[in-house]
């Protein structure tokens, strides 16, 4: 549980971090400077005090392609069109039935009526405190085709998401049954090297192949350096938010994530990280002024209320 909270945590922190990247380089390089530096970190761990390329290495691997190549690239893509709250809500709440639903078909781990229900509440108290955001962007942006385009992009990261968490939760489960308890780093490394790996390629057919500035440029249309700076502070320089994007997500989020996936189902550890989009709105307030709204409060307690019981219950 302490594992799916940190990862909930950190998880919201991250898409407000990450859309400050996005508007500077937006989104290709943004996933490139964060899978890059999170593999480098996580990398050095794994080999010199975990299992390197040991285990379940292949399943991890695609788990990571599929997760974080192109889910992760999804959510980036959806962020500027959608905002954080929602591309997150969208992504966060959908991904948990996927996870659920795909990990009982793959290898028959099911969750009681207890969890099912408990986990709802959860994910009824994120809706309800998101349902202001979401409200506001349809009213902003009508049916416009960048709405929609983001909600597509969304509803595909969470899927990617979902078959992903179901995937390293039977990798985990194949390695105990070896009797290889699995490092929970080197897993985490092992994931985020197959969304490097995808994230590299879409970078160079992006840069090389379609000679696009799709997914290069800046908010004002420029392209920037990941160098670059105005002059003024820290925060003013690319390579800072995509540090931080790298951090809070591919590092800690994800770690996180791993570790409660040892002993939890992939749904319900989903489900806990699915307040994660609750988790931006203090930060969004911090960082850009965005005051929370009063149901979003409310989202908040019912939350709460569900994450207590899904403790109680596990």
């Amino acid at each position: 549980m302490i594992g799916a909270l940190l990862a909930a945590f950190f998880s919201g922190v991250t898409p407000v971090v990450a859309g400050r990247a996005i508007k500077l380089i937006s989104f290709v390089r943004a996933n490139v400077i964060r899978l890059s530096f999170a593999v480098v970190v996580l990398g050095v761990w794994a080999f010199a005090f975990g299992q390197g390329l040991r285990g379940q290495t292949l399943l991890f691997v695609t788990a990571g392609a599929v997760g974080f190549g192109i889910g992760g690239l999804s959510l980036l893509a959806a962020l500027p069109r959608l905002g954080a709250p929602l591309a997150s809500l969208v992504e966060e709440t959908v991904a948990a039935p996927v996870a659920a639903v795909v990990a009982w078909l793959w290898y028959s781990e099911t969750v009681t009526t207890n969890q099912i229900a408990f986990c709802a509440v959860i994910l009824l108290g994120v809706v309800i405190g998101l349902l202001p955001y979401v409200r506001a962007t349809v009213k902003g942006s009508g049916a416009s085709k960048g709405v929609a385009l983001g909600l597509g992009l969304a509803l595909l990261a969470a899927l990617a998401q979902g078959v992903s968490f179901a995937a390293t939760r039977h990798g985990m489960q194949l390695m105990k049954a070896a009797h290889t308890p699995p490092d929970v780093i080197t897993v985490a490394f092992q994931r985020l090297l197959g969304g490097f790996v995808v994230a590299v390629a879409v970078y160079v057919v992006a840069r090389w192949v379609w000679r696009k500035k799709w997914g290069f440029s800046a908010a004002d249309g420029s392209e920037k350096s990941i160098l670059s700076s105005d002059g003024g502070a820290l925060t003013s320089r690319p390579l800072f938010w995509g540090s931080l994007n790298s951090l809070f997500g591919p590092i800690l989020a994800v770690t996180g994530t791993v570790w409660a996936q040892q002993t939890m189902n992939a749904g319900v550890v989903q489900s806990i990280v699915a307040v994660a989009p609750m988790i931006s709105v203090p930060f969004a307030f911090w960082l850009e002024g965005h005051k929370p709204p009063r149901l979003w409060y409310l989202g908040a307690a019912v939350a709460i209320v569900g994450l207590v019981l899904v403790d109680l219950n596990s």
